[in-house]
């Protein structure tokens, strides 16, 4: 789920072209008098390219859709801050336009809340009754939630904010369930959490110099740029617990692979046609990669799996916020290899010859 580096560059190298383009058409004075309709074009650059630049570049296929309203709302701030204030005077309904379809949004939002209060009582019966057969809180609530509730992406999208609220918040009293005999953790060797305390650490430093420097432009730009850090915050928080709480999981009948709140898999122990130390190459492909289920956490560098699971059908991955692919094989790296190997293998010995 992490920009390519190369993707990193080539997203800051266009915003920037776009940014800088509209800033300099109105401080230049060789260009002479700006035409007012200009500023109608520079509008179109930060409320429609600059947010299609990050749908494309970073919300696609790794981020809910409802991240393009805040976006546009910014891109309008950073207009008001680079178009001169009589030019852009002539198109101020176009702020109103935006808050119009972020209400929407959250009105919708708001109808979603509606049906899950009514649906509490029977979610929170079938999550206490679902805790002998797992302990840890994402598979017991994703159990409850599709038990009473029609799978949708609306439906999704709010489940990732419930689980990002839980682990963020309300998980710190609770132990991580590795004592389990069924559990296997992934992230002690790797420097996963280290990277995401860094991550906290630069975003609470760049949101408190950044919020005061936006504030005294556009207190609204620097109220909504204030939300989404702190929802970023809250997310990288939950990452962190999620990565604690839930261990790759061996039962009789499956292998659950967890990774925080970024993705899962499911895997059937009569679909793994095989498991195998990894031999492959370092770095996939792209048509590899997308048959390929990644269930190593982020780390500050790459490292080769130490196992690759080969199923005998695709099977369905689920991403943050109800994003799905088809997978045929899953990279592995684990704290117990051998643990983990002999385990597995004998319970998929055990499973064919039922």
């Amino acid at each position: 789920m992490t920009l390519p580096i190369k993707k990193w560059f080539w997203f800051s190298f266009i915003l920037a072209l776009v940014v800088c383009s509209n800033f300099l058409i109105y401080r230049l004075e060789s260009l002479g008098p700006i035409p007012t309709g200009m500023a109608l074009g520079s509008l179109f650059d930060f409320i429609i390219t600059i947010p299609l630049l990050v749908y494309f570049f970073i919300i696609r296929k790794r981020y809910s859709l409802k991240y393009l309203l805040p976006v546009m709302l910014l891109g309008y701030g950073a207009a008001v801050i680079v178009i001169p204030h009589h030019l852009l005077s002539a198109y101020s309904f176009v702020k109103y336009i935006l808050l119009a379809g972020e209400a929407a949004f959250f009105l919708l939002e708001l109808y979603v809340v509606i049906q899950l209060l009514a649906k509490i009582p029977a979610i929170v019966k079938s999550y206490r009754k679902s805790e002998s057969e797992f302990p840890t809180f994402t598979y017991r609530m994703k159990k409850a939630w599709d038990q009473n509730l029609k799978p949708t992406r609306v439906q999704e999208i709010f489940f990732t904010d419930v689980k990002m609220y839980y682990y963020s918040l309300f998980s710190w009293r609770r132990k991580p369930a590795t004592l389990d005999k069924r559990m296997y953790t992934y992230h002690k060797k790797t420097g996963t959490i280290t990277l995401y305390v860094m991550l906290i650490h630069a975003l609470v430093l760049e949101s408190v110099g950044f919020h005061f420097l936006l504030h005294s432009w556009s207190p609204l730009v620097a109220i909504i740029a204030l939300v989404l850090n702190v929802y970023t915050l809250l997310f990288f928080l939950a990452e962190i617990q999620a990565i604690r709480h839930c261990p790759i999981m061996i039962t009789d009948w499956h292998l659950y692979l967890q990774v925080g709140l970024m993705k899962q898999l499911i895997i059937p122990l009569e679909e793994i046609k095989s498991i195998h130390p990894y031999d492959g190459p370092e770095t996939l492909s792209k048509e590899e990669a997308k048959q390929v289920f990644d269930g190593g956490a982020a780390d500050f560098f790459k490292e080769k799996p130490m196992f690759e699971v080969e199923f005998f059908h695709p099977l369905e991955a689920s991403f943050i916020y109800g994003f799905k692919k088809k997978v045929t094989k899953a990279h592995l790296r684990l704290d117990e290899p051998q643990k983990f190997y002999s385990t597995l293998s004998a319970k998929i010995n055990a499973n064919r010859n039922v």
